[in-house]
């Protein structure tokens, strides 16, 4: 009788045991064999002495280019949270070039979007930023994740010219409207 009455805690304990430890073990696995002292404004000043090395670096995509051969991104990097996430923010060592044996749909894998990867420094090419001529460092891809889309708050909107300010939640009732709108 007493087992029936704690069953449903423990599973549900349980359940937020296993989804609670999912994101340390991807990371734990992605890390392997990683070598962390590698930092991606260490390759672009030298990047003959760092290749062959096994890097983790992760960002922002900038832009996707299938070729024959595979696909390459170009990534402005970001510092990676616990989770092996890039983070929010404008910290950044530079950009990098991602390429994948295989191809990779540009519309998934779309501007913006955040991703991890792990592999190889292959040496760098320049590309050029505007009229800038920047060095890229090149990374063969053996492993990435793709992160989920964020999602987006609503935001507080307010009519101008109305005095208070009258908010307006159009995530929130889409059929609040004010009385007066000048």
């Amino acid at each position: 009788m007493k087992t029936r009455r704690f069953l449903p805690i423990a599973l549900l304990l349980s359940a937020l045991l296993l989804t609670s430890s999912c994101a340390p073990s991807l990371c734990r696995d992605l890390r392997e064999g990683v070598d962390e002292s590698v930092l991606l404004p260490l390759v672009i000043e030298n990047p003959q002495a760092y290749e062959g090395r096994h890097v983790l670096w992760g960002g922002t995509i900038l832009g996707t280019d299938p070729q024959r051969s595979g696909t390459v991104i170009e990534i402005l990097e970001k510092p990676l949270g616990n989770g092996c996430e890039p983070t929010d923010g404008d910290a950044t060592g530079g950009r990098f070039l991602a390429v994948s044996n295989r191809f990779l749909d540009p519309a998934v894998y779309s501007q913006g979007r955040e991703i991890t990867v792990v592999g190889t420094i292959d040496g760098i090419e320049f590309r050029t930023i505007g009229e800038y001529e920047y060095p890229h460092p090149v990374v063969s891809m053996t492993n990435h994740v793709l992160w989920p889309l964020k999602e987006v708050g609503y935001r507080e909107y307010y009519y101008p010219g109305t005095y208070p300010y009258y908010p307006y939640y159009p995530f929130y009732d889409p059929f609040y409207r004010p009385l007066w709108v000048p």
